[in-house]
């Protein structure tokens, strides 16, 4: 969903700044980024294969298209 943010839509409901859950993937369609609390980037565009380490991190959706992505791990702690 564009302007989908992980710390507003999901962590600010639940008191989190951060997500801390590992997660492996595929994006199918659009591009996010993942943003570590330590400093790191991560780009990831239409076809690549993600890994995100459990470490304090923020996602959103990057763009007007909606973002799309097939989790393989971490799927199921997501919002917790």
């Amino acid at each position: 969903m564009p302007g989908w943010k992980w710390s507003s839509d999901v962590g600010q409901p639940l008191g989190k700044d951060f997500c801390n859950v590992e997660h492996v993937g595929m994006v199918i369609s659009d591009c996010a980024v993942a943003a570590f609390a330590d400093g790191p980037v991560i780009e990831m565009h239409e076809g690549d294969l993600f890994y995100i380490p459990k470490e304090p991190h923020d996602i959103w959706v990057v763009g007007n298209q909606p973002y799309v992505s097939i989790h393989f791990l971490g799927a199921s702690h997501y919002a917790k």
